[in-house]
């Protein structure tokens, strides 16, 4: 029997099918009841659906046949593939291309067939559906309709499941994608309910993560977070908190710092959706809030004493006068000096007049409150500001330290230095600021020097 080639074309296409394997993508009960309604629409005893796949064809479903696959070479369908219409055959025994074909020659005996494309919305016949019986017919225009409308229902099908399957897919995808993450991901819909986050983000809000799940909203969320203990900043202002937090998630704008347990922070990046709803980030910038602590500590404080700097020390003290002020509570300041400081550094060098600096502050600072300011104003100078403390207040806390400096020496390479320090104690007048304040403990630190050093003196109100 002669072969018929496919057209080169044709035949290129139908080679590449099996990449597609648009065929698997509906169930094989589909298949089944559509060909089980072709051939009773169309009154045939076979009807098939068919796939030509490089040098054979295979059925994916049919009613009245026998074979899972034949060779294309053989195959009525390699011929209705290449059609835009359905292709018919009356009596194959008649037609020179079929006519000495094995399947009409032999079992099962075709005479008739009738096929008609299944054309993918690309443009590629992929496959066909067809009907066949052993006697000579012909087909009606109308059936010739029913059968090409039944072909288009499958390609239908196949569509509206490789839709769905897409969107499952593409929905895979993005949960893949999301839960690669390093930064917590989250996404409110319109109605400010949860629909989407990762397990980052879970991770960050550890001490609600039972309550983070789709559909509860993000007021909720945050109320829930605050009930834990999950926002340290929120500890005492709850309600005030909250109404701020729920304010800047309302209108996203800029990004927000957040503080969480164990010193952990989280920049939080939010913006809207087209839809109305709101995707948020959040990136761990808890390394970069250290280093910014520690450049600023650096920035403030004396390298050697670990006190404050003249800068910051200044700056504080500029505001704390100026809470004094608003509250009409007292405030206080010592300027202290160090007792001939030339003379440790000439005898023993200045690495031990710094261990004795050192020393100072450590003793000073365990006699001071949490709040009391310490900063170093110049070499062996040191001001010392006592919030809400008067002059009697003043007195005793420089007589403390004036006592931790002089009453034990102190140890340097085997050595023992000792060392005292003069105060000059004011406290803030009506009408006064900090360049007073700091002019009256400086006369008052002189008049102490005056009376022997090692002592104390308060400024005359």
């Amino acid at each position: 029997m002669p072969i018929y080639p496919l057209p080169a074309q044709e035949a290129e296409r139908v080679a590449k099918l099996r990449s597609y394997e648009i065929l698997d993508s509906l169930p094989e009960e589909t298949y089944e009841r559509i060909t089980r309604l072709t051939a009773k629409i169309l009154d045939m005893p076979a009807a098939m659906i068919s796939l030509v796949e490089g040098d054979r064809q295979w059925f994916k479903a049919q009613v009245g046949g026998d074979r899972n696959e034949i060779q294309r070479e053989l195959s009525f369908c390699a011929h209705t593939i290449c059609q835009n219409d359905v292709f018919v055959i009356e009596d194959a025994r008649k037609d020179p291309k079929f006519s000495d074909n094995p399947f009409v020659t032999q079992h099962p005996h075709i005479r008739f067939y009738a096929g008609a494309p299944l054309r993918a919305s690309g443009g590629l016949n992929i496959g066909t559906l067809c009907v066949l019986d052993t006697r000579p017919r012909t087909l009606s225009e109308t059936d010739r309709r029913s059968l090409a409308d039944l072909a288009a229902v499958v390609m239908d099908a196949l569509d509206t499941r490789l839709i769905i399957d897409r969107a499952e897919t593409a929905e895979r995808r993005l949960f893949d994608a999301v839960e690669c993450l390093p930064d917590g991901f989250v996404l409110f819909d319109k109605d400010d309910r949860l629909v989407i986050c990762n397990r980052r983000y879970r991770e960050i809000y550890a001490e609600s993560a039972d309550f983070i799940r789709a559909g509860a909203r993000f007021e909720d969320l945050i109320r829930k977070g605050v009930e834990r203990g999950q926002y340290p900043d929120a500890v005492g202002n709850e309600e005030a908190w909250i109404a701020e937090r729920l304010e800047a998630h309302q209108n996203p704008g800029d990004p927000i710092e957040q503080h969480l347990p164990g010193d952990i922070w989280f920049r939080v990046q939010e913006r809207r959706t087209s839809e109305g709803g709101l995707v948020g980030f959040r990136f761990d910038i808890t390394k970069l809030k250290r280093q910014e602590r520690e450049l600023a500590r650096l920035a403030w404080t004396d390298s050697l004493t670990g006190a404050m700097n003249r800068r910051r020390i200044m700056e504080l003290a500029e505001s704390e006068i100026e809470r004094a002020r608003r509250h009409g509570v007292e405030v206080s300041l010592l300027i202290l000096d160090a007792d001939h400081f030339k003379r440790i550094n000439d005898r023993h060098g200045h690495t031990a007049g710094d261990e004795v600096l050192k020393g100072m502050v450590e003793r000073w600072k365990r006699v001071l409150r949490s709040h009391d300011l310490i900063g170093r104003i110049g070499g062996e100078e040191f001001c010392i500001l006592l919030p809400e403390i008067g002059p009697a207040g003043a007195a005793r806390v420089a007589e403390k330290l004036r006592m931790e400096t002089a009453e034990l020496p102190f140890a340097f390479e085997g050595q023992l230095l000792h060392a005292t320090v003069s105060i000059g104690v004011a406290t803030l007048a009506p009408g006064q600021g900090l360049p007073d304040l700091m002019r009256c403990a400086d006369r008052a630190l002189y008049e102490a020097k005056e009376a022997g050093r090692d002592c104390f003196m308060v400024a005359a109100a």
